[in-house]
């Protein structure tokens, strides 16, 4: 069951004046449950085992007692035209609204950007400004739904520098200036629309390039999958 809230502006000025975190706030709210949305390191690839995926062990970390995952693999953020003339399959402007069904969580986060960051083939279309036109829609939909004052969003994952020469068509060749401006654009969609933003690229950075990542290179090993979970508890907000 979702929880009323009350009046939304006023827990968003409780989460600026007292600086919780996103785990401390969804105590205090009383949030059993959490929706994760993004691609295939949500969905917990590379994880050693499905407990130790990064929604998971924020679960347990928060004291939450289900995770509703609609991560899907391969996926990117927005709708725009790949080389090819159309949208990514399962792109997630196009799906969000299953974060809005009757049924679902009393809190959610998401971890969005880092295929969007890796795709490189078509500039013209798949870049920035458009990953952020259409996460401002999701984020104008979630905010004004009960979900307000329990949304949290992370940067994308950190890439090793590897990791731009690994992928299927269209998804290699991306500079690091490159991946970290959409790690700039979802800090700033954070601070515009007054969610907690987990510093999730930031908090991997600082392990060392690629010692978080797994033998694919592109995924997070289970170090890595810890290192996200620890960066949503303690994400603030703005």
């Amino acid at each position: 069951m979702r929880i009323n809230n009350g009046d939304s502006r006023a827990v968003k000025r409780l989460d600026r004046g007292a600086q919780l975190d996103f785990a401390t706030r969804l105590a205090e709210t009383g949030a059993r449950s959490l929706a994760v949305f993004g691609d295939s390191i949500t969905a917990g690839i590379a994880a050693s085992r499905p407990e130790l995926a990064w929604p998971q062990r924020f679960a347990r970390g928060a004291g939450l007692g289900e995770v509703r995952n609609h991560a899907i693999s391969g996926t990117v953020l927005q709708g725009s035209l790949l080389a090819d003339g159309k949208p990514r399959p399962d792109n997630g402007i196009g799906r969000y609204r299953v974060l809005l069904e009757p049924a679902s969580a009393d809190a959610v986060a998401i971890l969005y950007g880092y295929n969007d960051a890796r795709y490189t083939a078509a500039p013209a279309t798949m870049n920035p400004g458009n990953f952020r036109r259409d996460y401002e829609v999701l984020l104008q939909a979630l905010t004004d739904s009960p979900y307000a004052g329990r949304i949290a969003i992370g940067s994308p994952p950190f890439i090793p520098t590897r990791g731009f020469a690994v992928g299927s068509a269209g998804f290699t060749g991306q500079t690091r200036a490159g991946f970290e401006a959409y790690v700039d654009m979802v800090r700033e969609l954070a601070q515009k629309f007054d969610v907690f933003y987990a510093p999730v690229y930031e908090a991997m950075r600082e392990h060392g390039d690629g010692a978080l990542g797994s033998p694919d290179v592109t995924h997070p090993n289970d170090a890595g999958h810890a290192a996200i979970a620890a960066a949503f508890l303690s994400a603030k907000a703005p």
